[in-house]
């Protein structure tokens, strides 16, 4: 049998196995993250398009309100944007439709001098039409932006031009295409003399260049000068002065018929051996003071004079 002593020692022993067979103790945790809030969509705002009828002009209106003046150099309109650069003293500054608002915007648009204009005075009701006219000209729809700007010797156009950049295409105040004509034809004619001419019915001259250099109109200016202006083939009509005198009496530009122009062109190059080549041309006025303007045609060689009815009389 075992001693008292023995007895307590097996005991202790019998104690420490069971405190070596402890459960080891458990590291802290973290704790759990707590969840991400899902943010709330921003609720978008419909998209404006001003190639709707009507939207042009209505988003003009609503910029002029915002910058407070009709002093405008530029005004840009894509299918969903569109700004007004305005000028105040000398300093312009712009402001845009964006994301649904209007407000001032920093641009690059600068004032130098260019032509100020009211762009009430255009006609943008129907931004969509002038897109798809431009489209089939420069065959391109790329990125379409029309702007009204000053083009050349302070005058006004519409512009649409796609990016990347294709052929400009040019539309009047009225909204109407400023299309590419042919001078030997009477829709051409027609057109280009009604370009040159605009509200002024009384010339010196009026002449066709050659080798397609368009059709020019000279008128006695305010102060005396002279002031022409030619309408390209494929460009708007500009304007330049020029100070000398003259000894021209100026006439009715409405005796001018497009149509006997093109029909007595067609007779004169009918009398001759070749068809209708580039350097034709032709100036009609009243030198030496007679009593009606006459035309001086020179087509393919030939130095033939006409009325304006088209009767050949002696070549001068």
């Amino acid at each position: 049998m075992l001693g008292r002593r023995a007895l307590l020692r097996a005991a202790a022993g019998a104690i420490g196995l069971v405190s070596g067979c402890a459960v080891a103790p458990v590291a802290p945790t973290s704790p759990l993250p707590s969840p991400t809030p899902t943010p709330t969509p921003t609720p978008s705002l419909p998209l404006r398009d001003f190639t709707l009828a009507g939207q042009g002009n209505a988003i003009v209106k609503e910029l002029v309100s915002a910058a407070g003046t009709i002093n405008a150099i530029k005004v840009e309109i894509s299918e969903h944007a569109a700004s007004l650069s305005v000028v105040s003293g000398m300093t312009a500054t712009t402001w845009a439709y964006r994301n649904g608002q209007i407000g001032k915007v920093d641009s690059d648009t600068q004032y130098v001098g260019q032509s100020i204009f009211d762009p009430r005075d255009f006609n943008l009701a129907d931004v969509g039409r002038m897109f798809i006219q431009a489209g089939q000209l420069s065959k391109s729809t790329s990125a379409q932006e029309l702007q009204v700007v000053e083009y050349a010797d302070r005058m006004v156009y519409i512009t649409v031009t796609t990016n990347p950049e294709s052929l400009t295409v040019f539309f009047r105040r009225d909204g109407t295409l400023v299309s590419p004509v042919d001078l030997s034809t009477a829709a051409g004619l027609s057109e280009a003399l009604t370009d040159v001419t605009g509200t002024h019915r009384e010339v010196l001259a009026v002449g066709v260049l050659p080798n397609n250099g368009g059709l020019w109109a000279d008128r006695q200016g305010a102060t005396g000068e002279i002031v022409r202006t030619i309408r390209m083939p494929k460009l708007p009509a500009r304007t330049a002065v020029r100070t000398e005198t003259t000894t021209l009496e100026p006439f009715d530009i409405s005796l001018v018929d497009a149509a006997q122009l093109a029909s007595t062109l067609t007779s004169i190059v009918a009398k001759g051996t070749a068809s209708l080549g580039p350097g034709w041309s032709l100036t009609i006025d009243r030198r030496q003071a007679q009593a009606a303007p006459l035309v001086y045609w020179s087509v393919n060689g030939q130095q033939v004079v006409t009325t304006l009815a088209g009767v050949e009389i002696t070549s001068r």
